[in-house]
């Protein structure tokens, strides 16, 4: 792709370094605590605190039919009373029970799983230095082996593929994500990309010309 000299020589080294976005990995953080926090919310209730209303309701019945066989209206209201406060006077099935249960083995390991994905993705830095962009999972890339950016959802999402060839033969997209890595740096590293390859604005005063 033919770039831009006007504005691909910067005075004094350029370098621009974008690291993983706190509030990215804070918002996946309360998420991961949300889906842990609920899967042990949920273990409890299947294996300790449901199956525990069942058996005090079971019990309470049970003295109900008693006090009912020996006509003692007044304990059988009482009862009544605490029974409809345990639940509603009403168990909790075994299908309740089985869903509280698969619930509390799938919410953590998704959690964790939410966790490994948020930090895989946000790992290492980008950096723009001596016309070369660095993005983790990437080789270097020499901007003279940019072929093509597609930037179809860089303006409503602030993300952009670049697409490259080493002279190696590796040709792959790199992305570019000012959602998951520091907004500010992110943008200025494609200004730079866009103002080097000839495809963004040329700041004012300067005309990009290719070679």
């Amino acid at each position: 792709m033919p770039h831009s000299t006007a504005a691909s020589t910067p005075t004094g080294p350029l370098v621009i370094v974008a690291r993983a976005s706190n509030e990215y990995r804070l918002k996946r953080l309360v998420i991961v605590v949300m889906l842990v926090g609920s899967g042990l919310w949920f273990a409890y209730d299947g294996y300790i605190g449901w199956p525990r209303e069942n058996q005090r309701l079971a019990e309470l019945k049970k003295e109900q039919e008693s006090a009912r066989k020996a006509n003692d209206d007044s304990k059988v209201i009482q009862l009544a009373t605490q029974i409809k406060n345990v639940h509603e006077g009403t168990p909790h099935s075994d299908t309740d029970l089985m869903m509280q249960k698969l619930l509390a083995f799938s919410l953590p390991p998704l959690g964790i799983f939410v966790l490994a994905w948020a930090l895989y993705h946000s790992r290492g830095i980008y950096r723009l230095q001596d016309n070369q962009l660095a993005v983790p999972g990437h080789p270097p890339i020499p901007l003279d082996a940019i072929r093509s950016i597609d930037r179809t959802d860089w303006d409503r999402k602030g993300i952009a593929w670049i697409n490259y060839e080493l002279p190696n033969g590796i040709s792959r997209s790199a992305c570019l994500d000012d959602f998951i890595y520091q907004r500010k740096p992110t943008d200025e590293i494609f200004k730079q990309i866009e103002l080097y390859t000839g495809t963004g604005e040329a700041p004012q005063g300067e005309t990009a010309t290719s070679p």
